[in-house]
């Protein structure tokens, strides 16, 4: 058996791997690995010296008989001393004092050897010293080598001084062994010896078998336990991962909320405008032309009515790109500026505009909204330029701020700064003769936002005007 502390680090082995597989049914949980355990928790050895015992006071008792004629004898007593003290150490054991146990029937059997010796005056010539060997196979396994090399130490000792006893007469060895006792109780106690010291042995080996077993069984439950440990944080660490990806998708969809949400206030601005600025001068206007006839009176109402016409197809204009949702398809931005282009060719207004579209301009979008948008930017640079010796419209794509971009721009006059802080503000009134109210800005602001991209203009007095447009990839 095992030293206390040997014990409590074995004690504490069975709650760790409880804490490591708390399904898992081992048998170890309640009894860790010590040599007594090897024995079948040490009730084995005290169960086989009863037996042993048991079966050696008869046979005993019967060699005696057939040798002297009586069956009693010392070795029968002998026999007798070592079934109690097995009793006694298989009780204790029961009861948890599996050390005490084990020291008391070493001590008593190494004892009891030793006093019978001396007692019958046999000395080295008894065969009860064989005991001395299931002591020694006894001590080693329960308390180690350490307590082993003590008990030889003693056992020699005694063994020389039975030597020395028998040499100065003091005992009288072999002579009293020829005259009390038999080469048959002498043969028997020896067989006995080793008997028991083989069922020992084979015993302990069967024991220590079915350990390793169990040993080893354990050791893999908690491979396989840490394994579904790992397994179980790796999908923690997937589930850690798909969470922050749909936080930050989450995060993407806020913004572009929050920015289609700043886009439809700007929207109800300009609705406001029309409502609360235009429409109010229109009816002002016709009031006044109603008040006062005259010879301009027909055209003056003509003009108003076509202005709040123009406002009204402006609204549901700028309404429409916000209805539809994106189809974002790979869009050949040269062949929709040709479609535009031909279309106003068409017009007799832009008969004298020249028009010059890069080739192999792709982009990803809404081929309708971008139609839209080309139509808007082109038209209106041809208006801006018709007036121009030589009308000039370029559509095509470069750099602007460090970003590529796709571009409209024209030779017309140009703006200076107060007209582009009124670009989008479409519905600010012109010349009186322009019946017209330009909301082709606000709608490719608006086509560019829901794109993801951004609309910008330079313009300059006597320079032109360019403006600027992005489409991002979905």
């Amino acid at each position: 058996m095992m030293s206390a502390s040997q014990g409590a680090r074995g004690n504490a082995l069975a709650p760790a791997i409880s804490e490591t597989e708390p399904g898992a049914s081992l048998s170890a949980a309640s009894h860790p690995v010590t040599p007594l355990s090897m024995w079948g928790g040490d009730t084995l050895v005290y169960r086989s010296i009863i037996a042993l015992a048991v079966a050696a006071i008869p046979v005993v008792a019967l060699a005696n008989w057939f040798a002297h004629g009586s069956p009693w004898s010392p070795q029968i007593a002998l026999a007798a001393v070592l079934l109690a003290v097995a009793c006694v150490c298989y009780t204790l054991s029961r009861r948890g004092m599996q050390d005490t146990a084990a020291a008391l029937l070493i001590g008593v059997i190494w004892s009891v050897s030793t006093i019978f010796a001396f007692a019958t005056g046999f000395g080295m010539h008894s065969s009860v010293i064989y005991l001395y060997l299931p002591c020694m196979l006894y001590t080693v396994l329960f308390f180690g080598v350490t307590f082993a090399t003590i008990e030889l130490a003693l056992t020699v000792a005694v063994l020389l001084l039975m030597y020395w006893a028998e040499e100065h007469g003091t005992i009288g060895g072999l002579s009293a062994f020829t005259e009390r006792s038999s080469n048959l109780s002498f043969i028997v106690g020896i067989i006995v010896t080793c008997v028991g010291t083989l069922v020992a042995g084979v015993v302990y080996h069967r024991r220590v078998l079915r350990e390793s077993a169990r040993v080893v069984r354990e050791a893999e439950q908690r491979r396989l336990a840490m394994e579904r440990a790992q397994l179980a944080q790796a999908q923690v660490e997937t589930a850690h991962a798909q969470l922050q990806a749909l936080n930050a998708h989450l995060g993407l969809r806020a913004r572009a909320s929050d920015e289609e949400i700043a886009r439809m206030r700007r929207d109800i601005d300009l609705f406001h405008d029309v409502v609360s600025k235009d429409f109010p001068a229109s009816l002002k206007a016709l009031r006044e032309a109603l008040a006062a006839p005259g010879d301009d009176t027909d055209a003056r109402l003509q003009r108003e009515i076509g202005r709040m016409e123009a406002v009204t197809a402006a609204l549901e204009e700028l309404g429409r790109h916000n209805l539809p949702p994106l189809k974002r398809t790979p869009i050949d931005v040269s062949v929709v500026a040709q479609e535009v282009v031909r279309n106003l060719r068409a017009a007799q207004d832009f008969a004298r505009v020249r028009f010059d579209v890069d080739p192999h301009l792709q982009a990803d979008g809404d081929r309708h909204l971008v139609a839209a948008l080309l139509r808007h930017l082109v038209k209106r640079a041809a208006k801006a330029c018709r007036a121009e010796p030589d009308p000039l419209v370029n559509v095509g794509s470069g750099s602007h701020e460090g970003q590529q971009v796709f571009f409209v721009s024209d030779n017309g006059p140009g703006m200076d700064a107060a007209q582009r802080e009124k670009l989008f503000r479409p519905f600010e009134r012109g010349r009186a003769e322009d019946h017209s109210v330009d909301i082709g800005i606000v709608s490719a602001r608006r086509i560019v936002e829901r794109h993801g991209g951004v609309l910008a203009v330079e313009s300059a007095p006597e320079r032109g005007t360019t403006f600027y447009f992005s489409l991002p990839s979905a």
